[in-house]
């Protein structure tokens, strides 16, 4: 089987932005069993989401004051390519495309419907 990281249009990543990283970390580790390893960003720490040793998502901070949420990030081969063609066919583009140091690059759409999507472009080995 492909790997979601190396196939378009697969969702490949899993985030969750929560106001409390911690708790959050606790509950899903009891619920799915997940094991966190936490890394330093630039904008603070980051929980990445583990099962079996193999990364499937992460954990940010979310200091908003709306409800905690989830965003699936989606494989593409060209984040800015996918950016352009979501906005003329009716969507928004919230944030990005931005680069992430040693990942790749990314973008966050809303679809007409008000629906958000992630977009993420991988780094090539």
């Amino acid at each position: 089987m492909n790997s979601p990281f190396t196939t378009p249009g697969a969702l490949g990543w899993h985030e969750l932005a929560s106001r409390d990283p911690r708790q959050s970390m606790s509950f899903y580790s009891q619920v799915f069993g997940w094991q966190f390893k936490t890394i330093k960003l630039q904008d603070g720490p980051y929980h990445i989401i583990e099962i079996h040793g193999e990364a499937i998502g992460g954990i940010a901070p979310d200091k908003g004051t709306g409800p905690a949420r989830w965003t699936g990030y989606i494989t593409v081969e060209d984040v800015d390519e996918v950016a352009a063609n979501a906005c003329r066919l009716g969507g928004k583009l919230l944030h990005g495309p931005q680069d992430i140091a040693g990942i790749g690059r990314f973008c966050w759409l809303e679809d007409p419907q008000g629906a958000v999507i992630a977009a993420i472009s991988y780094l090539k080995d």
